[in-house]
């Protein structure tokens, strides 16, 4: 806001009104008695800035605190996922290494004479010379 004061004292007639009017166009920029009259306005001001800035100030704080703590939140879940990775990974070997046990020669053997069953002596195969659809 820009102030406007006009030092002509020996100022009568139209010089004076127009003064008037320019302190009403200003908004009140002069007081009746013709001094600048802006102590109050300029209290407020400050203050509303000074409320302003402790306001945002508070925001931001909140705002860090938050991040803050959603960042540890999140830490704290990534170490268990890892963990849980871990385990897994270690599970996934055990299981590995038992496949590889069920599928050697030695445990087939044993199944088939647990499950009774009889080793073929020869093999045949049957050969089929000419076009025959198989079922």
């Amino acid at each position: 806001m820009s102030r406007v004061l006009i030092l002509n004292k020996s100022a009568k007639g139209p010089d004076r009104a127009r003064m008037r009017k320019t302190s009403a166009f200003l908004g009140g920029v002069f007081s009746a008695n013709g001094k600048i009259g802006t102590a109050g306005r300029a209290e407020i001001n400050l203050m509303s800035l000074v409320f302003a800035i402790a306001l945002g100030a508070c925001v931001c704080g909140a705002f860090y605190l938050y991040q803050v703590n959603d960042i540890a939140t999140k830490g704290y879940e990534i170490r268990e996922l890892e963990g849980k990775i871990q385990e897994l990974d270690k599970e996934s070997k055990r299981m590995e290494i038992h496949e590889v046990e069920l599928r050697s020669m030695y445990n087939i053997e044993k199944a088939s004479q647990d499950l009774n069953l009889v080793n073929s002596g020869e093999v045949t195969y049957v050969e089929i010379n000419g076009p025959v659809a198989m079922k």
